[in-house]
């Protein structure tokens, strides 16, 4: 790439959305580089045949070159740390290619140039882990440092660094503590190793540091004690701290105040966030563009969601990663019992702000200040107002960007939710199963596993010999290949750990599994409590020995609800396909109709077909509807919503039809999800515009069912599952294609059947050699699983009523047994089904039955 002499200046080049054509301008020559012939590479980077190559400056992940082919400085796109990695050690993962063109090694210096310089050590990239030769991920601390975004293009180079002689760090603005000897040895200790440059960010984990009376403050968000590097001796290079720089220390790094949010602290969240981050970053860093094409740059946007996503916490976490001011209202806190003193405030803040430019303005619960004013107070309507006013730009706030968060979006006055006001709504839902693992990962970042305290003390002793240099080359080489295995099997644990967490906490939002972090870490504690005496001093060697187990987290999974099913969460029993005895057919068409859409929906989409939506099941009592549905939720880990029918019909009017979108509206926000109406006939029967009560109620709720089930908003990941004994009253449109697209009779089981739900009942039970399972299967013909579960039940009672001591049942008990229960279906009922089946599926249905048409 041509450099320019020194005084023109540098821009850094900033990539936003996808057709966007960036600025260029010549950078300044900086110091003459020594080129790095590729050839000489140790041969621990040396370890891939390929190389990059670039066709034009254009692209990102460049490489300068001189004429012979060495690399001087590679340019590479931003993106955010991931929480597998080394988070807040100073290091940059780069890939073998990318490594082979810098000519660097791992452990080596490398410059990461953006808007300033700084330092990082060079770490081997896992490419399965997402990483590439087009982008870098750099947590904010070096993002920081760097003056740069996630997005941005920095340059990065191998760099020549020097024993540093001296250096001076302080703590941030915003750092509470209070520097004892104690913990400066632990900072000097924690520091070292660290390629550093003057005014870097230097973080410091907080569970290395004596900070017990700090953990208590609700402010201390962050796991990290952030220091600035005020002074370095010498000043003008990169430097490495070493066992013999001399570390002092200042009281406060003046005016460089602590991030409390970053985009690292966000999990779950990656497409929101990038919306979002599109919608304020480039109108505040480049306006100029806006300028050009003569048009106003968004001014605002909305995020709605249930409580617990994170909305409050993304918007910090862009206003800390832009370096704008933040400034956080409370909607309550807006009004005022004067007159005029709510719109004076309001005012005020945007004044405020706008002085202060580039600003965020977050207000939090906007609805409680901005409800639809035909439905509001006066203060509330004059809030509204003056709420428009200062964003219809009477005043200059084009650096002024409005966040808003609210849990029910639709009461919001509609005023506001135009373009030129609140452009964008964003809403921010329960995480996937992805997300969930990211999640967990991040708020168990610094949280120490099983497996972690081996790990560490082979860490301290390696040091500790090293320091003393007692170990011979290939004894240091052996030590530090079982350090990595160590490290490996830890990694390999947790991740399989946050797999089956993430698995386990369908409908669990962000708050929820912090929560669940937090509870699994106080089983931690709970666990060793009774072996401390609680009024003295913790001995070092408990602390050391603390993790938090698997068995935890399953403890604590047992008192965490999920958020986003609450009030309507029923826990799904562990029951599987095993657990039901034949019925082969009827899983087979539901395994179809639920679980081949939630597992395999690229096979829709190929086809260009739409999933099924629903599936009736209908048929005698006791045949299984409900554990079917139950096995087919636990099968394909989806959200159960379990709905008790009778309790939809309520007495107060419309209170039914919102119970029903409620149930609907919770459902899309936890999907994938599986409703099951149980009893669907009590609310969903054939309507007749003649009745009234009761009955007009049940149509009214069954009328709300349709319209959410095929109405104008299609339904994904939502699937309905619906049971009956009475297939015959339920209304024709609930029963067409598009809504409950499969009928399902779910009849008396046959011999085969009969004998596996046997196998399945008499497992557990201690029979003797004279029991048969053929033979009971030939004399319980009509008998449903219900009737054969309570023929073993009354089998082992018989037997314990005739000897208390017996220890093994005999084909004696389940015929005496049989004499006792007797089959639900009868003959005649048997025959109803067989009936209302043919009926059903069309055989014997009449010519002119006008209702077939609906099925």
């Amino acid at each position: 790439m041509a450099k320019s002499d020194k005084n023109v200046e540098q821009i850094k080049l900033v990539r936003y959305e996808k057709g966007l054509k960036e600025e260029e301008v010549p950078a300044k020559q900086g110091p003459k580089k020594e080129a790095h012939d590729i050839s000489s590479l140790p041969d621990a980077v040396n370890d891939s045949e390929t190389s990059l190559e670039y066709d034009s400056d254009e692209q990102i992940g460049k490489s300068n070159k001189t004429e012979s082919g060495r690399v001087l400085e590679i340019q590479m796109e931003v993106e955010k740390a991931y929480p597998t990695d080394e988070y807040g050690k100073g290091i940059i993962p780069l890939t073998s290619d990318v490594m082979k063109q810098l000519g660097v090694g791992v452990g080596e210096p490398v410059e990461i140039e953006g808007e300033r310089k700084t330092a990082a050590r060079v770490w081997k990239a896992n490419i399965l882990d997402g990483c590439t030769e087009e982008s870098v991920r750099i947590d904010t601390f070096i993002r920081s440092n760097a003056k740069v975004s996630v997005g941005d293009r920095v340059f990065i180079r191998k760099v020549k660094a020097v024993p540093a002689k001296k250096i001076t760090i302080a703590p941030l603005e915003g750092e509470k503590i209070t520097l004892s000897k104690e913990m400066e040895d632990n900072i000097k200790y924690n520091i070292r190793e660290r390629y550093i440059v003057k005014e870097d960010i230097l973080p410091v984990r907080k569970d290395l540091l004596p900070l017990y009376d700090n953990f208590s403050e609700p402010e201390v968000k962050k796991q990290t004690v952030e220091f600035m590097v005020t002074q370095v001796t010498p000043s003008k290079s990169v430097v490495i701290v070493t066992n013999d720089t001399q570390i002092s220390f200042e009281k406060n790094a003046d005016g460089c105040r602590k991030k409390y949010i970053s985009y690292e602290d966000i999990g779950g969240l990656s497409e929101q966030l990038q919306e979002i981050r599109d919608a304020v970053e480039l109108p505040m860093k480049q306006p100029r563009l806006f300028k050009k094409l003569k048009i106003e740059p968004p001014k605002g946007l909305i995020l709605h969601g249930i409580p617990g996503t994170g909305k409050t916490m993304i918007a910090r976490a862009v206003a800390d990663e832009i370096g704008a001011n933040f400034y956080y209202v409370a909607g309550p806190e807006i009004v005022r019992s004067g007159y005029g003193q709510s719109e004076e405030m309001i005012r005020n803040l945007f004044q405020d702000a706008a002085k202060n430019a580039p600003a965020i303005i977050f207000i939090d619960e906007i609805d409680s200040i901005a409800p639809k004013r035909e439905n509001s107070g006066e203060v509330e309507r004059r809030i509204v107002s003056q709420l428009l006013t200062v964003m219809d730009g009477m005043m200059d706030t084009s650096q002024v960007f409005v966040i808003a968060a609210t849990n029910r979006i639709h009461t919001i006055d509609p005023a506001l939710r135009r373009p030129g006001r609140f452009d964008r709504e964003i809403e921010i839902g329960a995480p996937d199963v992805i997300g969930r693992e990211e999640i967990i990962s991040i708020h168990t970042r610094f949280m120490p596993l099983e497996g972690f305290p081996a790990l560490k003390k082979a860490e301290a002793a390696f040091k500790e010999i090293q320091q003393k240099n007692k170990l011979s080359a290939n004894e240091t080489v052996v030590r530090q290949q079982e350090i990595t295995d160590l490290r490996s099997d830890y990694e390999i644990n947790k991740k399989r750990l946050f797999k089956e967490l993430a698995a386990q906490t369908q409908g669990f939002v962000g708050a929820d599994l912090a929560a669940l972090s937090r509870e699994a870490a106080l089983f931690a504690i709970k666990r060793i409590a009774p072996l401390l005496d609680l009024d003295e001093k913790i001995p070092e060697s408990v602390m050391d020995d603390l993790v938090v187990t698997r068995d935890d987290f399953l403890q604590a999974l047992k008192i965490c609800e999920p958020s986003a099913l609450r009030e309507i969460f029923v826990e799904i029993p562990e029951i599987s396909w095993d657990d039901i005895g034949g019925l082969d057919n009827v899983k087979q068409q539901i395994v179809e109709t639920v679980e081949w859409p939630l597992k395999f929906p690229e096979k829709f989409i190929r086809m260009g077909i739409e999933p099924p939506t629903g599936i009736l099941l209908y048929g005698p009592p006791g045949t299984g509807k409900t554990m079917l549905a139950q096995a087919v939720a636990h099968e394909s880990d989806a959200n159960f919503i379990s709905v008790k029918s009778t309790e939809l019909l309520l007495k107060w009017v419309g209170e039914s039809e919102k119970a029903i979108k409620e149930i609907f509206r919770k459902a899309k926000q936890a999907s994938p999800a599986i409703i099951f109406f149980d009893e669907i006939d009590a609310f969903a029967t054939i309507r007749d515009s003649s009745v009234s009560g009761t009955r007009s109620v049940a149509e009214s709720t069954l009328n709300q069912m349709l319209v959410e089930m095929d109405g104008i908003e299609r339904l994904k990941d939502v699937f309905i599952i619906a049971a009956t004994n009475r297939p015959e009253t339920l209304d024709p449109a609930l029963l067409r294609p598009g809504r409950l697209d499969r009928l399902v009779y779910v009849g008396a089981p046959d011999l085969s059947g009969r004998k596996a739900i046997f196998d399945i009942y008499l497992k557990n039970i201690p029979v003797a050699k004279d029991v048969h399972v053929d033979e009971l299967a030939e004399l319980t013909e009509r008998y449903t699983g219900a009737d054969i579960e309570a023929v073993c039940r009354e089998a082992v009672m018989i037997a314990l009523r005739a000897d208390f001591s017996r220890e093994v049942i005999h084909m004696a008990d389940f015929k005496e047994a049989l004499e006792f229960v007797k089959p639900t279906v009868s003959e005649d009922l048997n025959d109803q089904y067989k009936m209302i089946v043919d009926y059903i599926t069309g055989k014997d249905a009449p010519d002119d039955d006008h209702s077939m048409a609906y099925r």
